[in-house]
């Protein structure tokens, strides 16, 4: 709750069931104390943190008409990863393999029911950038909008730290998120 910046208390099942809130967290035991409708049980925090991150603002938003997803990538050595989720980043991270990203933007695809999924890539690395899009391509065809995205200024020249040089690959996947690209164009082979 307090990475989405979000106000909470803790408050016991008969406290919960007498406040007026928009959400309450509980325990399956302990939900048929609370007896409301707007309930998401602790169980149901073992999937992904951004998956969480994503049924809580669900919950709290409700429909919402802005629902889309967009999905930053900013490949190279370090691929930093930035999600937006109703106008919130849920998450920001940085992976050393292309295999394991294209895995987390697949269970976030997959993860996530929202109107419209954008995955943006930067381009700085064109032929990892092509990589990702074509693996993501073809899971998800048209299914997913996927673009490429000019890096130029996205990188902050402010981190220069050898041991914080994570941070600038999610600011930098941030910045990406954020940007309008190019549209993907899958490359079709004909034999």
């Amino acid at each position: 709750m307090k990475s989405l910046g979000l106000q909470f208390d803790s408050v016991s099942p008969e406290e919960a069931s007498l406040i007026n809130s928009q959400l309450v967290i509980t325990t399956k035991q302990e939900s048929s104390l609370v007896g409301r409708k707007n309930i998401l049980l602790d169980s149901e925090f073992d999937d992904e943190p951004a998956l969480v991150r994503v049924k809580i603002l669900r919950s709290l938003m409700g429909l919402y008409q802005d629902d889309q997803l967009v999905i930053g990538v900013d490949p190279g050595k370090r691929i930093g990863i930035a999600v937006f989720y109703l106008q919130k980043e849920i998450e920001s991270r940085v992976l050393t393999s292309m295999q394991k990203s294209v895995e987390l933007i697949t269970m976030l695809i997959e993860g996530i029911t929202s109107r419209k999924k954008i995955i943006r890539i930067g381009y700085g690395d064109p032929t990892m950038a092509r990589q990702i899009a074509t693996r993501l391509y073809g899971k998800f065809k048209d299914n997913i909008t996927i673009e490429f995205v000019n890096e130029y200024g996205t990188s902050s020249a402010r981190v220069t730290d050898t041991n914080r040089r994570g941070i600038r690959d999610k600011i930098s996947a941030r910045a990406i998120s954020l940007r309008k690209g190019k549209p993907f164009r899958p490359i079709l082979s004909i034999s």
